[in-house]
């Protein structure tokens, strides 16, 4: 189900452990929308080369990486507080730290909507997150999330629309995951403008 608001924003969210395949439901909150959470258990398969894949987002505009820096922040700061997701309470758990193969498939996502006018989890080609992140190189892992959201302007928006999010917000607590990559792209003209992803990973 989608539901729309005054500012045209959108959340979606869910959460899988066995990666995709069900129907994505979109959550709308206040500032925008969210997608469908989503995590996987096992490693990534090796064998892909970075480098090709992520040379059209290594460089960025530089408002757009100070947002991703901050999404990193404010993510971190609800870890250290712990949070109630869904009514159940999550202890505080350590930091994340930034991967740049995980930004790299975060702001090719990101990208992939804003440019082709979509919200979904499944990417251009029939991508999923975890195609992405092993062409980004993150290939070996023990469990690996996304979540996605649009029309939020800020950082804080997205977050507090995450954290809102029962999926979302579990993927964010959870103790098992250290790395993370943001991305964030916008556009006018497209549906949402702005467009936002974190993919994180569990060594």
């Amino acid at each position: 189900m989608v539901r729309m608001n005054r500012s045209g924003a959108v959340l979606v969210g869910f959460a899988l452990l066995a990666g995709c395949g069900a129907e994505e439901h979109v959550e709308a909150t206040p500032d925008g929308v969210v997608g469908e959470a989503l995590q996987i258990e096992g490693s990534g398969e090796e064998g892909y080369s970075a480098l090709a894949y992520c040379d059209d987002v290594t460089t960025w505009d530089a408002n757009w990486a100070n947002f991703e820096s901050q999404v990193l922040t404010l993510v971190n700061q609800r870890r250290a507080a712990g949070a109630s997701c869904g009514g159940v309470s999550k202890p505080a758990v350590p930091a994340l730290a930034l991967d740049t193969r995980l930004r790299c498939a975060s702001r090719k996502h990101s990208k992939d909507m804003a440019v082709n006018n979509f919200f979904s989890h499944t990417g251009t080609g029939n991508t999923t997150p975890w195609d992405r992140m092993a062409s980004a190189g993150y290939t070996s892992y023990t469990s690996a999330g996304e979540n996605i959201a649009a029309g939020q302007t800020t950082p804080a928006a997205v977050v507090t629309g995450w954290m809102n999010s029962t999926g979302h917000c579990n993927n964010i607590m959870n103790g098992s995951f250290k790395k993370l990559g943001v991305g964030y792209y916008y556009r006018a003209g497209s549906t949402y403008g702005h467009y936002w992803t974190q993919d994180f990973g569990a060594p």
